[in-house]
């Protein structure tokens, strides 16, 4: 029985672009629009039917806060407010800065909980369709990364899978914004999973929304739910987000991992869903509206970068010179097995810093990788791993890629005083 076979076929080629970007999640998404308003040809992959991964495909929320590690001042700007400023157009969100905790919002929960962000997710495929459509990004929905081939260290064409079948797509600068660290892993970049020496990951949970709550019932702490079901109300009346039980060991990058730990979770929806009806006070008549069709995984590759953030940059706030984000958050591990307990065990500095060393690769000289998957150590990476911080950032990879293609050199040479220049005129925060 052979255990490999070989697989040659022509395949249609798309064409040339400046900046290809795989994965339209959070940090994706402001890649590309970064790129595209820069007058660069872009084009946006996503193996779903929408913008904004976890966001939306998700249903993760709220936004987690944005503010330093007391809740005191705004550490997320740029492409990420202006995401927020478009979701107040359909009258979907309540912006950070008119939340607090505890709350209905935070599910009661104080401690870097302040200012978080409660928006609609449909809202937000509308508000990301927009944004992407008015910079002029190239999107492609229903399509997934595949492969890529490369040579003397760069990649020369990405394989993508497309509803057409098989197409071919080049870039001079490619940017990994997956999830997964697919492209990078792909091309020849070393990667790891999970937990440093275990391999063991954060779990996965399935989120869910609940509507028909009666929100006067839901206003006391004492009503909460039982941990670890955790409701948050949304922007609008009666209608919740709901974080809850965990699916541990899912490799995310394993279909029969995801399928088994996919079909686990949505058993336990149910299960939190029981605990809301019929133990929570206000949900008595509340009623399931969606599930969401993506199973959340909290932690999948890491790859081996120009730098790796440790967790005593984050204890420490180590402020590094080619910082292109800043970010409050704590380091959010949950257990990676049900013998665990607790999330929130080391603290953090007032505000760490991103590198932008982190973002590039070791072994690939025109890639960039933005979100979860940048070099870090794994508990490290439990704060990282927010959406705004993604969002962060994918805006700064976005504007590193367009210098690079301006300048005709690598993403690892471009100016970084220009780079820190233009996301600060740009409204991004690094101080």
């Amino acid at each position: 029985m052979k255990k490999n076979i070989q697989f040659a076929k022509e395949i249609p080629y798309y064409g040339h672009f400046d900046v290809v970007v795989l994965g339209g999640g959070p940090a994706g998404v402001c890649a590309a629009i970064e790129g595209a308003e820069a007058k660069k040809s872009v084009l946006l992959v996503e193996s779903t039917g929408m913008l904004g991964g976890m966001a939306t495909s998700g249903l993760v929320g709220p936004f987690m806060t944005c503010y330093d590690r007391e809740g005191n001042i705004p550490v997320v700007g740029g492409t990420f407010r202006r995401i927020i400023d478009g979701l107040a157009e359909y009258n979907a969100v309540y912006k950070p800065e008119e939340l607090d905790s505890p709350s209905i919002h935070t599910s009661f929960i104080e401690r870097y909980h302040r200012h978080v962000t409660a928006f609609d997710s449909y809202a937000l495929q509308l508000v990301l369709d927009k944004m992407t459509q008015d910079a002029g990004v190239n999107v492609m929905l229903y399509t997934r990364f595949a492969d890529c081939i490369c040579k003397n260290d760069k990649i020369q064409t990405v394989i993508l899978s497309a509803l057409e079948g098989l197409v071919a797509v080049d870039a001079d600068v490619y940017l990994d914004c997956t999830g997964n660290a697919d492209v990078a892993k792909a091309a020849g970049v070393h990667t790891y999973k999970g937990e440093e020496m275990s391999g063991v990951p954060q779990p996965g949970t399935l989120m869910f929304e609940v509507s028909g709550v009666q929100d006067e019932g839901f206003l006391e702490r004492s009503a909460r739910p039982s941990i670890p079901v955790k409701a948050y109300r949304t922007p609008f009346t009666g209608k919740y987000k709901v974080n809850h039980y965990r699916v541990f060991d899912v490799d995310a990058t394993n279909s029969q991992s995801m399928t088994k730990a996919h079909m686990e979770a949505r058993k336990q929806v149910l299960k939190a869903y029981d605990v809301l009806r019929n133990q929570t006070q206000g949900f008595e008549n509340a009623e399931i509206a969606q599930v969401a069709p993506v199973l959340g995984v909290r932690e999948s590759r890491h790859i081996a970068g120009k730098y790796k953030i440790t967790v005593d940059d984050i204890i420490n706030g180590t402020k590094f010179s080619d910082r292109i984000a800043t970010y409050g958050y704590g380091m959010d591990v949950h257990p990676r097995s049900d013998k665990e307990s607790g999330n929130f065990k080391i603290e953090v500095a007032e505000r760490y810093y991103i590198p932008y060393r982190s973002l590039i690769p070791e072994g690939c000289d025109n890639l960039i990788v933005a979100g979860k998957t940048i070099s870090c150590e794994s508990q490290a990476a439990g704060g990282l791993r927010c959406m705004p911080c993604a969002m962060a950032m994918g805006q700064a990879a976005g504007v590193a890629a367009v210098l690079a293609v301006t300048n005709n050199c690598t993403p690892e040479n471009v100016n970084i005083d220009k780079l820190q220049t233009i996301l600060r005129e740009k409204g991004a925060i690094l101080d």
